[in-house]
């Protein structure tokens, strides 16, 4: 273990000590050459157990309340799923605090689908560093472009002409855009509905409960049936629904199969719907 690594090691724990209210002793099942680059912390019904090895150490929080695995709750698999309600929020506190001190002591924080920004746990990266507007678009345009910027209307965001250099912007069927106005547009193949608001450089912000999703001018635009829309053939869908189902054969998830030939099957009759200039606008 690198010296300096270690210091580290020891300085997110002492956190979790001296200012979080953890016990914390070496692990004693762990032989005692190796003794002090393995610790355990326990505080009410939340444990940690912690390991510094190589370049790396890691903190990994555990509970002995619902339980699988014969050995406990260290060796179950969805450990945070596992944990009653109350203990997720305690223990998303905890991470809070053990990464506001990775980012003190200088590392920037990434998260990956497999750690500390999954579903459940993308609130505590947020929190720690400082992101507590998630949910409110508004809040989250005004810190990245600040809150006296831009002309702005009763609703408070900017308005048209004051982001977009004059132009208010047209939609994919070359009709105004308007502040306010319901719109959709395509996202990853899906009909994704919101409350247009501009933002500069032509691009506008769909907001629907609290999301916001970016899109051009011209990839917005007005539905009365949303039920023809979502049956519009988009090029290049075909051909990534054929992969899913490639994957999805080769790893056995017949369900998975048998749901993506279904939309196979759909897509390739609107692809000759098309062909035949069956689809209008």
């Amino acid at each position: 273990m690198l010296p300096a690594m270690y210091e580290r090691f020891l300085s997110v724990l002492a956190r979790l000590r001296d200012h979080r209210g953890f016990r914390v002793h070496q692990d004693q099942n762990v032989n005692k050459r190796i003794r002090r680059c393995y610790y355990v912390g326990r505080k009410g019904d939340l444990e940690f157990h912690a390991e510094a090895v190589g370049r790396t150490f890691k903190i990994e929080f555990f509970q002995n309340v619902n339980v699988e695995n014969r050995n406990g709750g260290r060796y179950d698999f969805d450990k945070f799923a596992r944990m009653p309600r109350t203990m997720q929020l305690a223990c998303a506190v905890e991470m809070s605090h053990v990464l506001r001190k990775l980012l003190e002591l200088g590392y920037v924080l990434e998260g990956t689908r497999q750690g500390i920004t999954s579903a459940e746990l993308l609130p505590v990266l947020r929190h720690a560093q400082g992101r507590t507007d998630e949910g409110d678009p508004l809040a989250t345009f005004n810190r990245g472009w600040g809150e006296d910027r831009f002309e702005r209307d009763q609703s408070g965001w900017p308005t048209a002409t004051s982001v977009n250099s004059g132009y208010g912007g047209k939609d994919r069927d070359g009709r105004p855009l308007v502040s306010g106005e319901t719109m959709y547009c395509r996202r990853g193949g899906r009909l994704f509905r919101g409350v247009a608001r501009p933002g500069p450089n032509d691009n506008w912000i769909l907001i629907s409960h609290g999301r916001g999703v970016h899109a051009q001018a011209r990839e917005l635009f007005r539905c009365e049936d949303p039920a023809i829309e979502t049956r519009r053939f988009v090029p290049g869908q075909p051909k990534r629904v054929h992969a899913e189902l490639q994957k999805a054969m080769k790893a056995n998830a017949y369900r998975r199969v048998e749901a993506l030939a279904r939309v196979a099957r759909k897509l390739e009759e609107a692809s000759s719907t098309a062909a035949r200039g069956g689809h209008g606008r």
